[in-house]
């Protein structure tokens, strides 16, 4: 008896395939699949896929079949054999319809062109692609790269040595069987090609600045027309690449873009995203922009302008929104670049533009690569671990990184759970019911410590009045025991504030206002409705222009009771122990173990909080 049988991969198309896919192997004792399809079957009731096979997550299938041989029933497999070799050893996974085997190649060769102003190559990988120079029209040029590509491959196959074997990205994965032109991409060596950014990490800003001053009839237009022209590429299997510049501002951007809204051709676009083009977003719009890679390389609007050299940040993020981004696959970049973008504000942003944007995938990169850092490595984690929450594939980029890097990240995505939502976000332990709101526009708040925080408790299913959080850039809440939030509660930080509890109950209707500082001690309740405020946020100044109002800090100590609607102004220390009835207005110190009520406040030293407690 042979090994036991996993089928991955469910799509539409699948149902129907089945029995070809049984007849070739015999019937699978498991299925599995990507996680967004995996949810349709897992759940308190364990549907059963087509109401006879178990669908169960890929490494839990191989905790249970080891020895199992895994066959993928996508026709296109690439990133589904990256992630399945982190799991299996190569041999054991096969392929019903993907053209794709394991031997030593890289992923370029065979069906790929890198056509440049003088050359093609099989591959676009700086300093190691092979180059083979032409000259003639278009069609001759490729007639070339099938000649060199077949005996390429052939070499490879029977062991030979050949143009490739130095490449470091010549390594043993998954890679084409045959030779045919399906892709070509255009790299930065033709006139019209030209980009508006300053990338730090960027090594075609000689090559553009050249094109700007020799112009040629061999633009990326020019190549398109006569591809069009030829009939064995009229098909919906033949893909366009482009990496040249910025495509938004290519000389040649709209008759290039009227090409491809008339052909078959699907399209893979490099873009910066700082362009609105209104052809361009027509073109997304028919769904043959099946692709468009961002290299955002930030999630803060200042290491954008460091690393893009540039102030357009807010543009890409409106162009975000503008484009119809869900008619294509939206893959973010981030080039990893040591001192500018290896922080976790930068990769916090960056994960809630990616969800907020509709990104289906992350790519991840060094300069060049240059390795990873201990720190990128445990930001990648990080990153992964936002990222898998929110349904978003994260990848290596194939050309830029050193092989264990890859592996690295291969590895972390395959073994790395996804964190609970608010857990991702904050430091603190946060538990919550409802939707409750964190605004935290810079991405650069805290909530942290060594407490729990407990978001709408108490809330009523059904009921909407979530507490809001309002976080400034740089501010922090600080909580080392646990703070409880009722809905309808506000608590908004300013720049820089700190808001430190201890421990507390923060009931429905409460606005709290921290500007600099607020203190709260352990085993305090402020009922409904309170205001508390360390600033009157606004300025009183004399005949002298001195202000006579300035912020001062609250301090709050334990066991303190606020009574509902009470008001807690700025400067007011309250020691432990006291009561603060309903409607008082405090603006003055209150002794340990008083008793405040009225307005202006009269307080009532030595008083048993416990009996007063018990007034209200």
């Amino acid at each position: 008896m042979g090994n036991p049988i996993i089928f991955y991969g469910i799509t539409n198309e699948t149902a129907s395939r089945l029995d070809k896919f049984v007849s070739i192997t015999g019937e699978p004792v498991v299925f599995s699949t990507k996680d967004e399809e995996i949810k349709n079957y897992r759940g308190e009731i364990n549907k059963l896929y087509l109401d006879k096979y178990e669908v169960v997550q890929i490494n839990e299938a191989f905790k249970r079949y080891p020895d199992a041989d895994v066959w993928v029933t996508y026709a296109i497999a690439n990133n589904t054999a990256r992630i399945l070799s982190g799991i299996f050893k190569p041999e054991k996974i096969h392929f019903f319809e993907a053209d794709l085997e394991y031997k030593r190649g890289c992923g370029y060769i065979g069906h790929f062109i890198n056509y440049g102003g003088n050359y093609v190559s099989p591959c676009c990988i700086v300093k190691h692609n092979p180059i083979i120079k032409v000259s003639g029209e278009v069609p001759e040029r490729i007639a070339a790269w099938q000649k060199y590509s077949e005996k390429l491959m052939d070499d490879i196959r029977n062991g030979r040595e050949n143009d490739c074997s130095k490449c470091p990205h010549y390594q043993y994965g998954f890679y084409r069987k045959t030779v045919k032109a399906d892709t070509i991409s255009f790299g930065s060596t033709h006139p019209g090609d030209t980009c508006n950014l300053k990338c730090i990490y960027c090594f075609a800003e000689d090559s553009l600045n050249y094109l700007k001053k020799h112009e040629g009839k061999d633009t990326t237009y020019e190549v398109l027309r006569q591809i069009s022209l030829m009939p064995e590429y009229d098909t919906s299997d033949f893909n366009v690449h482009f990496a040249n510049g910025e495509f938004c501002a290519n000389k040649h951007c709209d008759d290039i873009l009227d090409i491809l809204i008339k052909s078959k051709w699907r399209s893979v676009i490099m873009t910066n995203m700082t362009i609105y083009k209104e052809k361009f977003a027509e073109f997304m719009d028919t769904g043959r922009l099946t692709y468009i890679q961002v290299s955002l390389d930030s999630g803060t609007r200042e290491t954008y302008a460091k690393v893009k050299g540039v102030d357009l940040f807010d543009k890409v993020i409106n162009n975000f929104k503008q484009y119809p981004i869900h008619k294509t696959f939206l893959d973010l970049k981030y080039i990893f670049l040591e001192g500018y973008n290896d922080n976790e504000v930068d990769i916090d942003g960056f994960c809630n533009i990616a969800k907020e944007a509709g990104c289906k995938q992350i790519s991840l990169s060094s300069n060049l690569a240059k390795p990873f850092t201990p720190k990128m490595r445990e930001l990648t984690i990080r990153l992964i671990k936002k990222a898998k929450r929110n349904n978003i594939y994260v990848t290596e980029s194939n050309a830029y990184l050193t092989l264990e890097d890859k592996k690295f990240i291969r590895e972390a995505y395959a073994n790395t759970e996804p964190e609970t939502p608010l857990e991702a976000m904050y430091d603190a332990k946060i538990t919550a019911s409802g939707d409750p709101v964190i605004y935290n526009p810079h991405n650069s708040g805290k909530i942290e410590g060594e407490g729990k925080v407990i978001l709408n408790d108490g809330a009523i299913p059904g009921l909407k009045s979530e507490c809001f959080i309002s976080l400034g850039k740089n501010s922090k809440i600080v909580v080392n025991e646990e703070l409880s939030i009722r809905p309808s509660a506000k608590i908004e930080l300013f720049e820089k504030a700190k808001f430190e509890i201890v421990s507390a109950k923060i009931d429905a209707g409460v606005i709290i206002r921290c500007k600099n500082s607020i203190a709260i001690g352990k085993g305090v309740e402020i009922f409904d409705n309170c205001y508390m405020a360390d600033s009157d946020f606004y300025v009183l100044k004399n005949k002298k222009d001195k202000q006579i109002n300035p912020d001062a800090p609250i301090i709050i100590g334990d066991n303190v009771k606020i009574g509902h609607g009470a008001i807690i102004l700025k400067g007011v220390k309250i020691g432990d122990n006291s009561i603060i009835a309903p409607g008082a207005v405090v603006d003055k110190n209150v002794p340990a173990n008083s008793f405040v009520q009225g307005n202006p406040a009269k307080i009532k030293k030595n008083f048993s909080a416990k009996t007063a407690f018990w007034r209200f």
